[in-house]
């Protein structure tokens, strides 16, 4: 028996042009805007990734690059809350900036569920058949009982 899963690193963490602007804040050179983006760690795996100088002090992971400041807190619901800011700042800007986390953040979570399905398949008697990422940057697996 073998089983195939599609992990969509689209599906997880999405925000588009016309979320980031009906959630945007306007102040003078800061864009304040809601994301779904939880977990500290792979956050600050994909700030990395982009090659931002990341900071984690416990209560905001603060990454700098490209001449600007991206601050992420949490909000009193759990939802994170980005704080972009920079000489010159403007919302378009900031969506890109803020979209380009959102990438790289979507792709850490889909590397950490993948490897928690081959963990969770080995503990329960099965084995990764194959593995192949999509055109669309999706991964498929198949899995196989090993009786």
């Amino acid at each position: 028996m073998s089983v195939t899963l599609k992990l969509r690193s689209a599906a997880l963490a999405q925000l588009d042009a016309a979320t980031i602007a009906a959630h945007t804040q306007a102040q003078q050179g800061v864009v304040t805007v809601r994301t779904r983006m939880r977990h500290r760690d792979l956050l600050a795996r994909a700030l990395t990734g982009l090659r931002a100088q990341v900071t984690d002090d416990g209560n905001a992971v603060t990454a700098a690059w490209e001449g600007r400041r991206i601050t992420f807190t949490y909000g009193p619901d759990g939802v994170q809350v980005a704080h972009v800011d920079g000489p010159g700042l403007v919302p378009a800007e900031a969506s890109r900036l803020v979209l380009s986390v959102d990438e790289a953040y979507a792709a850490e979570v889909q590397r950490a569920v993948l490897a928690r399905l081959k963990q969770r398949a080995a503990a329960n008697g099965m084995v990764v058949e194959s593995e192949r990422v999509n055109a669309d940057q999706s991964i498929s697996v198949t899995l196989a009982a090993t009786s």
